[in-house]
């Protein structure tokens, strides 16, 4: 039995889901067999009706405490124009962004070969999108969902501390006092805009990197750099390859953390539950002193204490949380990096023979200046995406910047 049968629900919301609540994010698959429209609007309906765990269902709101839950609130679904379609994911990313419409929580688009999910950040981070749509095809291929069947474990950060700190109360002082003396690396999106930015100017380029590139950065990741992970590597290629193309970046990186990293075995958080992370990582340092930064911050759980700051800061004092930066010509410009990793469970969709596997998502800059990057793998193949305003930066140094990643990434290594 589904909760859709029960009566009326509330969910209580986290600090940082009232923070992200208002932004958006879309996620986009290219070049997957996409079921019939109908099928697709039943599925949504079962993941729906299940229960409030799975999100779907839910009113985001900034300033309630609770948020409703409606099993009858089934996400909007809308065709793309064959035009748009037919021009790829870039201009399905940047059509979805500026459609005047009005949003619901979650809104699905659907070609032949994209399933795209315009969702509100409140709601989760980019794992609600990953259990959607392999829900979406378990249910069309008869499987069992265990995302369906299990519930959220409850007060997760409480239980996480405990996990990582419970028995050094020592290594917790020690690291709280390290993240007292660094900026706040949860920020959500800044309202302070420059003139002729909104909604109409977002943009994005999409890099597709096939499997001979992907492994060619690897031999050099085992040669170079072994001790640096996959994403600090992909981090240093893309702001080498932004900073060559002429941006005047800052020499800090926001790199997002998942913290169910520090979950105890088996617990499960579909809210939100990511972190930033401020590095240092100027062109010229090596992408090994970088790795070596991040390992020491991730085994110091530093995100996980930010994450908690961020959280009870902004259930104590909503209104003061989001400090908004007044923009100026000359303002470095802050690269915010997200990386989902290897997503296995895509690898066995049904993708259309003799095409690149894509998985891309257009991200809401930190500010209306900055630039959020996002990147994940599919097999072996790993598709980069860079979210921008193109009222702020021209579209050339971007594309620039975009071709030299998907053709040379080893160059910008050196």
């Amino acid at each position: 039995m589904t909760e859709g049968t029960r009566g009326p629900v509330r969910r209580l919301a986290t600090g940082l889901d009232r923070l992200m609540a208002g932004t958006r994010y879309v996620g986009c698959l290219e070049n997957v067999i996409v079921p019939q429209r109908d099928y697709v609007t039943q599925a949504l309906t079962t993941i729906t009706r299940f229960g409030p765990h799975t999100r779907l269902g839910l009113t985001p709101s900034p300033t309630a405490r609770l948020w409703d839950w409606e099993p009858q609130q089934v996400p909007t679904i809308r065709d793309l124009p064959a035009d748009v379609a037919d021009n790829g994911t870039a201009a399905v990313l940047e059509y979805i962004r500026r459609l005047p419409v009005p949003r619901s929580p979650v809104d699905v688009y659907l070609s032949d070969r994209h399933i795209a999910f315009d969702i509100d950040h409140g709601l989760s981070d980019a794992r609600l999108y990953i259990d959607c749509i392999t829900a979406l095809f378990d249910i069309e291929h008869g499987t069992s969902s265990a995302w369906l069947r299990e519930r959220d474990t409850q007060f997760p950060l409480g239980h996480a501390l405990t996990h990582t700190f419970g028995g050094c109360p020592r290594r917790l002082r020690q690291a709280w006092h390290e993240v007292k003396q660094r900026p706040s690396a949860t920020a959500r999106p800044s309202s302070s805009m420059p003139a002729g930015t909104s909604n109409a100017s977002c943009a994005v380029e999409v890099v597709h990197v096939d499997d001979a590139v992907e492994w060619e950065v690897e031999r050099w990741r085992a040669a170079h750099a072994p001790d640096a992970s996959r994403t600090v590597i992909w981090l240093s290629i893309t702001r080498a390859a932004l900073a060559h193309a002429g941006l005047p970046l800052s020499d800090t990186v926001r790199l997002v953390v998942d913290c169910r990293r520090f979950l105890r075995p088996g617990d499960r958080v579909n809210a939100n539950f990511i972190s930033g992370l401020n590095v240092l990582a100027p062109v010229e340092r090596p992408a090994n002193a970088i790795g070596a930064a991040v390992k020491a911050d991730l085994e110091a759980a530093l995100p996980l204490l930010a994450l908690t700051a961020t959280s009870a800061r902004y259930l104590a004092f909503p209104a003061r949380t989001s400090r908004d930066r007044i923009w100026q010509p000359d303002m470095p410009v802050q690269v915010v990096y997200s990386d989902v990793g290897r997503l296995t469970p895509f690898e066995s969709l049904p993708w259309i023979p003799g095409q690149p596997r894509s998985i891309n998502a257009s991200l809401e800059p930190g500010a209306p200046w900055d630039i959020s990057v996002f990147s994940g793998t599919i097999g072996h193949e790993r598709s980069v995406t860079l979210s921008y305003h193109d009222t702020v930066h021209d579209r050339h140094i971007l594309q620039e910047a975009a071709e030299a990643i998907r053709t040379d990434p080893i160059r910008l290594l050196r």
